[in-house]
């Protein structure tokens, strides 16, 4: 194993544990050309998600959406920064343009009803709520205490 990847890995097992700024710490020890693979920028994006650095998430978010709009929890890591750095209505414009190239994407869906329930759209967050949870069932659990979704329990 070469020096990169045993940085890119204990970036990895920091991040699995929980330990976000040493997962941060062991990207920093990549070389420049590494550092922008999507592999690393994704890992970049969930950490940023934990440590709720919303601007650096959005920077890296952004890049990611725009360079693989194909992946839809780039959209998604791009929307909830927004909402903590901009606000809600924009991260509500970015999950419905998403839609357009993820109809399908519980994800997406679910998090457009976060957005519209916070926002007191409760038909739309029932829809797209339902949505969801016909796209996966599984997120029936995770609506059940999500406080973003208390305007419509």
């Amino acid at each position: 194993m070469n020096e990169a990847e045993r940085h890119f890995q204990a970036a990895l097992g920091y991040h699995q544990l929980g330990l976000f700024e040493d997962a941060n710490d062991e990207i920093e020890g990549l070389p420049p050309e590494r550092k922008v693979s999507v592999e690393v920028l994704q890992l970049r994006a969930s950490i940023y998600m934990e440590l709720q650095a919303w601007g650096l998430l959005c920077g890296v978010a952004r890049f990611l959406v725009e360079t693989v709009p194909g992946d839809p929890q780039h959209w998604v890591w791009l929307a909830c920064g927004e909402r903590f750095a901009t606000g809600l209505a924009e991260a509500r414009d970015i999950l419905v343009a998403a839609l357009q190239h993820h109809p399908d994407a519980a994800t997406i869906h679910y998090a457009l009803a976060c957005c519209c329930g916070r926002m007191g759209e409760t038909a739309n967050a029932k829809v797209h709520l339902q949505t969801a949870f016909r796209l996966s069932p599984d997120v029936r659990l995770r609506a059940l205490d999500d406080p973003d979704l208390e305007s419509i329990w």
